[in-house]
């Protein structure tokens, strides 16, 4: 397994600089020197059409291409992962949120008989007043009902 994470993370490595301006920067350079050194004669090993330099920038393609899809295979595992464990804390929370508005809602169901039960005690208690009133006018002066 050593062996194997060590080549993953040379290709994230690799794969992360040839996709860096770095990388481009370097690369354009090296390419017009050679073309520019080739056509002025300065050096001789690759005249126009630069054979010499198709084959170097194929072999730099044939290497890059599966190090590219590697890293770029592995970041989608990663991907992958990361999705998953998010869909797992959406669940959660969207079962916690379920049972809070089964919470809520009993809750409000309570306070709503606990407001009716107020509003009827209330209702009693003034119908109670209207009786002592009603008793007070109709008892005899000396009689406590």
């Amino acid at each position: 397994m050593k062996l194997k994470e060590l080549s993953i993370k040379l290709a994230d490595k690799i794969a992360e600089f040839i996709g860096s301006w770095t990388f481009i920067v370097i690369q354009s350079s090296i390419l017009t020197l050679w073309i520019i050194a080739n056509l002025l004669g300065l050096v001789h090993f690759d005249p126009y059409p630069f054979i010499l330099l198709n084959l170097f920038l194929s072999f730099e393609a044939a290497y890059a291409t599966p190090l590219i899809l590697m890293s770029s295979t592995r970041q989608a595992e990663k991907d992958r992962s990361h999705l998953l464990h998010d869909l797992a804390l959406d669940e959660e929370a969207n079962i916690i949120l379920k049972k809070l508005v089964e919470d809520i809602r009993i809750d409000k169901t309570a306070l709503d008989y606990i407001v009716k039960a107020k509003e009827e005690r209330a209702e009693i208690l003034k119908q109670i007043e209207e009786i002592k009133e009603l008793l007070k006018k109709t008892t005899p002066h000396g009689l406590e009902p």
